[in-house]
């Protein structure tokens, strides 16, 4: 039976790894949101410009890219690929001004020695991301964050909530 064809928000994810992708792609779906894809910095800036989100899943650690422009106005070069996400929500924030768009984090580098650093700057004023998921929280947590930042409540919600108020009982 093919499952119906979401009617939800469009989010925008950015995940350059193609298993970590296809899983978040599923379990959106299923969830109701229509998702697109883009698994580079360079492509993840380009969506944004030309398409409106109700969110954006962002890893911080992306494949670069390929640019149009000889200098990248996103990435610099001795920018590293475990920064690359980062340095897009920079450029979204600072040089497209969109404050108020909805970024949620998906990371495994919590492991990493700058992670507090990391994490410090990805919750500051100038970059505020909505959330930050570390990888691998598993699917309940980037659904209930997408909600709180959505407002989309989607089949597979209900369920973590009724369970979770079966589990109170």
């Amino acid at each position: 039976m093919p499952e119906p064809t979401p009617q939800g928000p469009c989010v925008l994810l950015v995940e350059d790894m193609q298993n970590h992708a296809q899983s978040l792609i599923r379990l959106l779906r299923r969830e109701g949101y229509r998702v697109d894809t883009e698994m580079t910095a360079e492509g993840a800036v380009r969506a944004v410009k030309s398409t409106t989100y109700a969110a954006v899943l962002m890893d911080i650690e992306l494949d670069l890219g390929e640019s149009d422009e000889p200098d990248s106005p996103v990435i610099s070069n001795n920018t590293p690929p475990e920064l690359a996400g980062l340095e897009v929500i920079r450029y979204i924030r600072t040089v497209l001004g969109m404050s108020d768009l909805p970024i949620v984090v998906v990371s495994g580098l919590d492991h990493h020695a700058f992670w507090d650093d990391l994490e410090r700057e990805l919750r500051s004023d100038a970059l505020h991301v909505a959330a930050i998921v570390v990888k691998p929280d598993g699917p309940k947590r980037v659904i209930q964050q997408l909600s709180l930042v959505t407002g989309w409540r989607g089949p597979m919600l209900a369920a973590f909530e009724q369970d979770e108020a079966d589990s109170d009982n």
